[in-house]
């Protein structure tokens, strides 16, 4: 089930509303957390065995860190295994059997290839729910967060279907006082109504025009430099629009149930430095991985060479957790190398001392080339694309792709997500004091993208995969 859909808007959404508003006190997390699993479970009941068992492994392991304090260490560790075996296995095991058949075949030996018909199916949002489960059980272990000893409220933020399946991720410190106690306003719903209608706008109305140039460029083989360009920087739109977009509905229906969830983009591509881009894009992201592993990893405490390998590890990892492929590999470690690289200059360095718009450009002119690693879909795919955006390809199909990608219907969305991102407020700022004609705009903008949803038959969420 998606946010941007009729399903959603008008049963699904309704229900939960009616259902949690009327609930006491005592039993909104439980009816909170059975519509939770139904929305997880809608394309796959399965599935929510899978949480039900990261929760339950969490929760117990709290609980025993509580008991039993000088074994806190033993739990942790027990429990950190235990969520990252199974984010392992069904994310990364079709992974290792296709590197290791490949690896097989290459050294000659195609019989010791294996060649069942096992292979796992990845469960939506396992990346996310278990980023948030495990930071519950650090927390607690490094004394940031008390012990949860009611399992409904513990399962209640794990599974909470705002930011269930695509994020943000939901430390369990950023909430644990609001699970005790919270305030239901008028206030917070119409602010949290806004975010949802103008996320949903940035989903339908950019996210969906700006991704079809996107896929008809990166699914042609030959491109022209020009054409390959405008693809990449849809691609750029469309994943910035997509993932904020689900991220600005997430804000706003916890806003709707009395949760206030941390910002989770700041105008990235603003960005004058990599360094700057990870302080804005996926913030709950860059400081999950700062919090949770840069700084356990020494940091910037041990020295030049080390705070070096600890960014670009950091990234790497980074990268491996967006997805089981080498490309997302390459995109962690051109991100990881330049962070590094900006380390290592300082402040005082010539790319810094450049006009600010300069160092914008050249900031979305890297983030682009790594984008071109994370879309395409194989690696000789990521480097033909390359070549045509470099000049370096003989355009095949040119004027077929053209007829589609130059449509004035997508041209003017193009526009549009451009002037949105780099001359408009964010949605953050925008609904932070809503007024009449704010409230005007924001549903005029919810009803023109309820009316293109109808028209629309390409709707995915990019972070659905991760």
């Amino acid at each position: 089930m998606v946010f941007s859909s009729y399903l959603f808007l008008f049963f699904f959404l309704p229900a939960v509303l009616l259902g949690y508003y009327i609930a006491p006190w005592r039993l909104k997390h439980l009816v909170l957390t059975l519509f939770s699993y139904l929305f997880y479970g809608w394309a796959n009941p399965y599935f929510c065995l899978l949480m039900l068992f990261n929760t339950a492994v969490d929760y117990t392991n709290g609980r025993l860190m509580e008991r039993f304090p000088t074994r806190k260490k033993l739990f942790v560790t027990l429990s950190v295994i235990i969520d990252l075996a199974i984010l392992f296995f069904f994310k990364y095991f079709n992974f290792g059997i296709e590197n290791y058949n490949a690896a097989m075949s290459a050294m000659g030996i195609p019989e010791a290839q294996y060649l069942g018909f096992f292979r796992v199916v990845l469960p939506l949002g396992i990346s996310f729910y278990t980023f948030q489960s495990m930071s519950y059980v650090i927390d607690v272990y490094r004394g940031d967060a008390k012990v949860v000893t009611n399992f409904i409220d513990y399962a209640c933020y794990v599974s909470m279907f705002p930011q269930l399946v695509a994020g943000p991720i939901i430390r369990f410190q950023d909430v644990a006082d609001q699970l005790r106690e919270r305030t239901l306003t008028w206030e917070k719903f119409a602010r949290g109504t806004a975010f949802f209608m103008l996320g949903m706008a940035k989903k339908i109305l950019l996210a969906n025009p700006c991704g079809k140039i996107a896929d008809t460029t990166f699914n042609t083989g030959d491109l022209s430099c020009f054409d390959a360009w405008y693809g990449a920087v849809a691609y750029a739109f469309q994943i910035y629009f997509d993932f904020s977009g689900y991220s600005d509905m997430a804000i706003g229906l916890g806003l709707m149930l009395g949760f206030v969830f941390a910002k989770n983009f700041d105008s990235p591509y603003l960005s004058k430095s990599i360094t700057e881009f990870w302080r804005r894009w996926h913030l709950s992201l860059s400081t999950w991985l700062r919090d949770y592993l840069y700084i356990p990893l020494g940091g910037n405490r041990k020295g030049s060479a080390r705070t070096y390998i600890n960014l670009a590890l950091v990234m790497l990892l980074g990268g491996l957790w967006h997805g089981a492929s080498w490309n997302f590999l390459i995109w962690g470690g051109i991100h990881g190398g330049y962070l590094a690289f900006e380390r290592a200059q300082g402040k005082e360095s010539i790319y810094h001392k450049l006009p600010a718009v300069l160092q914008i450009v050249i900031t979305f002119f890297i983030v682009l080339i790594a984008w071109v690693f994370f879309r395409a879909d194989t690696l000789p795919d990521a480097w033909q694309y390359l070549k045509c955006m470099f000049g370096g390809a003989t355009p095949g199909q040119g004027e077929t792709v053209r007829g589609l990608i130059y449509n004035p219907y997508y041209v003017i969305n193009f526009i549009l997500a451009a002037v949105t991102i780099w001359a408009l407020p964010q949605t953050w700022d925008f609904t932070r004091k809503l007024t009449w004609p704010k409230i005007v705009w924001c549903i005029l903008l919810f009803f023109i993208a309820l009316t293109a949803l109808t028209t629309q038959s390409y709707n995915p969420f990019i972070y659905f995969i991760f």
